[in-house]
């Protein structure tokens, strides 16, 4: 905690961008992309390891798990997951990764407290629209030190389409992966996605 605290006295806060989507292709691919002048040194939240201990954490336990998927025009999904099924779409965290050497160097890192709910946040952002990634917050408890939230907001595009994605991990409880999609030609529509393991689901709606 006290590490913390003392990285957050040292940190200054950051004027954080407005990401717009672009219609323009978005990969998560550094190699295509000018190199930025100025590199953030430090140290990064391993949310790969986190996501991947989480899944491993529900695979070894004999939870009841289950999806619901909404749509705009009202419909409603609701089914069982195998185990197989939830490490799939947990992979989807998982593959958002940015501490690679190659997607590093395109983000900056920014922490404080945030007293109204007792957290540490980490958040990261880049000022590039090419990336995939463009914002990732992490909420840390400030007295247990563990993770309460992570949000994730990614923007991808293609010749026809851009998708703006939010996705949520609420740690041992449940995610949810929400999906806006906007044509070329205006028409938009959202999909939501909720699994859910040891959850209350009124919390989620």
């Amino acid at each position: 905690m006290k590490q913390i605290l003392f990285l957050v006295s040292l940190i200054s806060f950051l004027v954080l961008l407005n990401m717009l989507p672009s219609c323009k292709s978005k990969k998560n691919n550094a190699a295509v992309i000018a190199k930025p002048t100025v590199i953030d040194t430090s140290t990064f939240y391993d949310i790969k390891s986190f996501f991947l201990s989480e899944i491993k954490e529900v695979s070894s336990t004999p939870y009841y798990m289950y999806s619901i998927i909404k749509r705009d025009d009202k419909r409603t999904d609701s089914f069982a997951v195998t185990k197989a099924k939830f490490a799939q779409l947990a992979n989807e965290f998982v593959e958002k990764d940015i501490t690679t050497k190659e997607l590093k160097p395109y983000y900056k890192q920014n922490i404080f407290r945030d007293l109204s709910t007792n957290s540490i946040t980490f958040n990261y952002t880049t000022p590039n629209k090419q990336l995939e990634v463009q914002n990732i917050d992490i909420l840390i408890d400030e007295e247990t030190s563990k993770v309460k939230y992570i949000f994730i907001r990614t923007s991808k595009g293609n010749d026809d389409s851009t998708i703006i994605s939010q996705f949520n991990w609420k740690p041992g409880k449940s995610f949810s992966i929400n999906k806006s999609i906007v044509k070329s030609n205006g028409i938009q529509y959202g999909i939501q996605q909720i699994v859910n393991w040891n959850d209350n689901l009124q919390e989620q709606e």
